[in-house]
């Protein structure tokens, strides 16, 4: 009888430690096969009116915003592509969007553009809006970019 219980315990520990070998296993593995994928940079972002380069525009005035990208290494996957209103004291909102699909090749360029017509004038004071801003997410490396948080290049809009 104590031979039986002595064998158990063997077997479940040696059932044990083939179950923590296979998850150490799984683990080596799986960090192997993991490749850090570089999301593009974002080389350029600039405003456009009527062809001109800006900082500012009118409101009811038709605004390009122009992205320039460049891909470090292959990059498979959807780009999103965001002019966001900053308001003062409040959360950022979207205001244009669009979602393209790229395949490019390391050292590869891309250029991208949304067309939009402010809404609302840039204020002064505590609250309101201060301008418009760009923001671009890579989905394939889940990271983003954001447009530096002053004035330019950000777009201010007035009357």
């Amino acid at each position: 009888m104590k031979e039986r219980r002595a064998s158990k315990g063997q077997i479940f520990a040696l059932i044990l430690l083939i179950i923590f070998g296979l998850i150490v296993l799984s683990a080596i593995l799986s960090i192997l096969s993991t490749r850090v994928r570089v999301a593009p940079r974002v080389k350029e972002a600039f405003w456009l009116v009527d062809g001109q380069e800006v900082s500012a525009a009118t409101i009811d005035e038709e605004v390009e915003a122009h992205i320039v990208i460049e891909a470090t290494e292959q990059y498979v996957g959807s780009i999103v592509f965001r002019v966001k209103k900053d308001v003062r004291l409040w959360w950022d909102s979207d205001f244009a969007i669009s979602t393209v699909p790229v395949d490019l090749a390391g050292g590869e360029e891309k250029s991208l553009e949304i067309t939009f017509t402010p809404d609302e004038t840039s204020r002064g004071g505590l609250t309101g809006l201060r301008g418009y801003f760009i923001e671009v997410e890579f989905r394939a490396t889940r990271t983003t970019w954001g447009m530096e948080n002053t004035y330019p290049p950000r777009l201010t809009v007035t009357d």
